[in-house]
C-alpha cells in the first residue's frame, strides 16, 4: 500500500455521494485508517445496496435518503461528489461550520508526488486527456488518463505513475483549493452548466481555478483561438495553441509566442526553444474535424513542455484511435456511413461535430434532454451541413420550432431512438448522404 502524504488514521471524513468518485474516495480513505461516513441523498436501491455492502466490508459507514444531522456533526473534512451543487442545503450547512470541502481531485493532489497534468474546457477535455496519455505512454511513461474521464484519479495513486493525466470538470474545480498542476490545459469555453454554477462568470471562474495556484515554473496550455481563454493571464508559463486566422509560427497574432503549437500548411507543428518542429499532416490523424485539430495541438503543447521526443509525439498522434461515442465511425450499410457522436452533450460540441464533415451532407439525430441553451448558432450550422434532422425526446418540439422558423423544412419527429435510427437510415439510403448519430440524450 502506498504511504499517504496525510496521516488519516482515525480522522473523521464525510464523503457526500455514492457515485464513482465518492466510492473511490471512501475506499482510499478507509484503507488508510480514516473513519469514513458516506452519505447518499437518494434512497437505496439494489445497485446502491450492492455497493454499500462492499464499502461496509472495508469499514465505511453509510446512510441513504438524505444527509443527517449526525453527518454534519461527524465531519472533520468533507469530500464531495462533483454533482452536488454549491448552493445545496448540505453544502451551505457544511460551509457554516468552516469545514474543508474538497473533491477527489483535490484530495489526490494532496496525496501524490506525481506530476499532474490537469485538463479542462467546455469541450474536448476527454479526447485531449486520452491523447496526452497516449502520447506519454508511447514515449514510455506511466501516465494514466483519469479523473472525470476514465477511472477516478484516486484509483491510480497506488500504481505510482510518472504523470497523472486528469480531466477536471468545472464541478470538480469548484471544490479545489490547493490544486497546482505541473501542466494545466484549457481547451475552450462556451456557456454550459449555467444552472449549476449560477451564471457564466462563475463557470468561467471555476475553469480558471485550475491555474490559480500555479507558479512561474509550471505551464499553462491555452487555446488562443478562444477569445475568453486567450485573454486569461495566469502566473505560470503560457504555451498557446491556435488554428483559425492565426499564424502563430510567424507571430503575426501571438506576437510574444516564442513557443506555441499551430497548423502550418496542413501540418501540425510546434515551436519551442527557438526551433520549429513539423510533426505530421492532419490527414495522418485518425480523428477528424477542426475541433480534433485543436485537441491535438493542445496535446502537442503538453508533450512539448515535457520534452517528449519528436518521433514519439508523431507516433502517438498517428496511432491514437479516438474515443468511443465521439465522432466514432461505426459501419457502412447500403452505402450510408454511420457515426456515433452520442457524447455530443451541448450545442457547441454538436456544431463542431457537424463542421467535421466539411461539405458532405449528413442526416442528424438530435434532441433528448434540453438544457435550454440558445439554438440560433446550431440551427445555422444544421442548415449548412445537414439534409435532414430527426428529433426525439423532451427537446424535440423546441428544436423543431427553431429549425422551421429558420426556413429548414426537412424535420422529422420520432418517439424513440429505435424509430429515429430507422427514419434516418431510410433517408440516408434514399439520398446517399451520411448519417451522424448525435443525440442530446446524455445532457445533464
Amino acid at each position: 500500500m502506498e504511504t499517504a502524504l496525510t496521516e488519516w488514521r482515525d480522522k473523521k471524513v464525510l464523503v457526500l455521494g455514492l457515485g464513482r468518485s465518492g466510492i473511490s474516495a471512501a475506499q482510499y480513505l478507509a484503507k488508510r485508517g480514516a473513519k469514513v461516513l458516506l452519505s447518499e441523498n437518494s434512497p437505496s436501491d439494489a445497485g446502491k445496496l450492492a455497493e454499500a455492502e462492499k464499502l461496509k466490508a472495508q469499514g465505511v459507514e453509510l446512510e441513504f435518503g438524505g444527509h443527517s444531522e449526525r453527518a454534519l456533526e461527524f465531519a472533520e473534512i468533507v469530500v464531495v461528489s462533483p454533482g452536488i451543487a454549491p448552493g445545496s442545503e448540505i453544502i451551505r450547512k457544511l460551509e457554516e461550520k468552516k469545514l474543508d470541502i474538497i473533491c477527489d481531485v483535490e484530495l489526490a493532489a494532496r496525496e501524490t508526488d506525481a506530476k499532474i497534468i490537469g485538463i479542462t474546457g467546455t469541450n474536448g477535455k476527454s479526447t485531449t486527456t486520452a491523447l496526452v496519455s497516449h502520447i506519454l505512454s508511447t514515449a514510455g511513461h506511466k501516465a494514466p488518463a483519469c479523473g472525470n474521464f476514465g477511472v477516478p484519479v484516486l484509483d491510480e495513486l497506488e500504481k505510482k505513475p510518472d504523470y497523472l493525466v486528469v480531466e477536471i470538470s468545472s464541478y470538480q474545480l469548484h471544490y479545489t483549493s490547493t490544486l497546482s498542476p505541473y501542466v494545466a490545459v484549457w481547451t475552450n469555453l462556451t456557456p454550459d452548466h449555467i444552472e449549476w454554477h449560477g451564471n457564466l462568470e462563475n463557470y468561467t471562474e471555476a475553469k480558471q481555478k485550475l491555474f490559480a495556484n500555479q507558479q512561474s515554473n509550471q505551464y499553462a496550455i491555452l487555446n488562443y483561438d478562444d477569445p475568453i481563454v486567450a485573454e486569461f493571464k495566469p502566473a505560470s508559463e503560457i504555451f498557446p495553441f491556435a488554428i483559425d486566422g492565426t499564424d502563430v509560427s510567424s507571430g503575426s497574432v501571438v506576437e510574444d509566442a516564442v513557443q506555441a503549437a499551430f497548423m502550418q500548411n496542413g501540418f501540425l507543428s510546434y515551436r519551442i526553444d527557438g526551433r520549429t518542429q513539423i510533426l505530421c499532416h492532419q490527414a495522418d490523424l485518425k480523428i477528424i474535424g477542426k475541433h480534433n485539430l485543436e485537441n491535438a495541438l493542445a496535446a502537442i503543447g503538453v508533450a512539448a513542455v515535457l520534452q517528449i521526443p519528436q518521433e514519439k509525439i508523431v507516433e502517438g498522434l498517428k496511432t491514437f484511435p479516438g474515443l468511443e461515442h465521439r465522432l466514432e465511425y461505426i459501419d457502412s450499410v447500403n452505402g450510408v456511413k454511420y457515426y456515433n457522436d452520442s457524447k455530443g452533450t451541448n450545442t457547441s460540441s454538436t456544431i463542431k461535430a457537424l463542421e467535421a464533415f466539411g461539405d458532405e451532407k449528413i442526416v442528424l439525430i438530435a434532441g433528448g434532454k434540453d438544457k435550454h441553451t440558445p439554438l440560433e448558432e446550431l440551427v445555422q450550422c444544421i442548415a449548412k451541413h445537414a439534409s435532414d434532422v430527426v428529433l426525439l425526446g423532451e427537446a424535440k418540439d423546441r428544436f423543431r420550432e427553431a429549425l422551421l422558423a429558420s426556413g429548414f423544412k426537412n424535420v422529422h419527429l420520432s418517439q424513440s431512438m429505435e424509430e429515429a435510427v430507422e427514419t434516418a437510415s431510410q433517408i440516408g439510403e434514399k439520398s446517399g448522404v451520411l448519417r451522424l448519430y448525435c443525440p442530446f440524450a446524455a445532457l445533464v
